[in-house]
């Protein structure tokens, strides 16, 4: 590793590092276009919390060119997470840098007294890296995508109204729902209302593309999307427990995926839990989207 220079990034290095993610997209999971984080979007999320690049996040560089990613951050109470996003260029593998920068993930962890640390693995050089090092598989997650161009309102149950989201004036009843909606979810975190508020309003929020579900006065659910270019993602899609089995989950991703399209965000996709206990991956498999991507989250426990 000794022409590889490890060091925190600045806004300047987004355009690299959506380089090397595109280069590990096409690797790793045989992708050339699709769903891609650009530059622009990277430097937009890094600009929301700019202090974090110089505490959480490293890239590492080769003879000018973004080689390797790294960011961590807390989960709760206990858990320290490795970003998926985390990764080694497909050049730069077998020199050490993956198992260097998850050397410095751990030592970030530990210095901040928590107890567990998640990764998520694509490839089986990262599976083997991993249990070396200890881990042990947890969980799968998958990234779901489809294609949508029906710009119709889906017909929800009786008694329920789909319509737009209101700023200020819903966000208490829409964070309550929300927090019911993924409470039973593994590993969920509950979130005050502000805490929720700064991180769903990221970079590329736009009310118009929320969602919400209403019944007798009462949000009861939500899907809550977002848009860049030709893109879109379903960042949270939830009904709160007595709700369920009737439609309204499906009526409120349609409703999303109607609103998406209508911006011209026309190939949607979103991440879930393929042990999701709310059934949800059915659920979007009945909106027609398809397993992209496979992660195995696997876990180390931190003396």
């Amino acid at each position: 590793m000794e022409d590889v220079e490890v060091r925190r990034p600045t806004l300047a290095d987004a355009d690299g590092v959506a380089s090397l993610l595109v280069e590990r997209d096409r690797i790793d999971f045989g992708e050339v276009d699709g769903l891609a984080i650009t530059g622009d979007l990277l430097r937009n999320w890094w600009g929301m919390n700019e202090a974090r690049l110089a505490t959480d996040v490293w890239v590492a560089a080769r003879n000018g060119e973004v080689v390797g990613y790294a960011s961590v951050d807390r989960d709760g109470d206990d858990l320290a997470n490795l970003a998926d996003e985390s990764c080694v260029h497909p050049a730069a593998r077998g020199i050490g840098l993956g198992s260097h920068l998850l050397d410095l993930s751990e030592e970030w962890a530990r210095s901040r007294g928590l107890a567990r640390f998640h990764v998520h693995v694509v490839n089986e050089d990262g599976r083997r890296l991993v249990e070396r090092r200890g881990h042990r598989l947890v969980r799968f997650f998958w990234r779901m995508e489809v294609v949508v161009d029906d710009r119709s309102e889906p017909e929800p149950p009786a008694g329920v109204t789909i319509r737009g989201y209101r700023p200020g004036e819903d966000d208490e009843q829409l964070h309550a729902a929300v927090q019911r909606g993924f409470a039973e979810h593994w590993e969920f975190t509950p979130e005050t209302l502000e805490e929720w508020m700064k991180r769903a309003r990221r970079s590329d929020y736009d009310p118009s593309l929320w969602r919400v579900a209403e019944e007798q006065g009462e949000i009861i659910g939500a899907a809550l999307c977002f848009g860049e270019d030709d893109s879109g993602w379903v960042l949270e899609l939830a009904v709160r427990p007595e709700s369920r089995r009737a439609g309204l989950g499906l009526a409120l991703l349609r409703s999303g995926f109607a609103a998406l399209a209508a911006r011209g965000h026309t190939h949607v996709g979103l991440e879930v839990d393929s042990e999701n206990e709310t059934g949800a991956t059915r659920l979007y498999e009945r909106a027609g989207m398809r397993v992209t991507r496979r992660y195995a989250t696997y876990e180390k426990r931190l003396a």
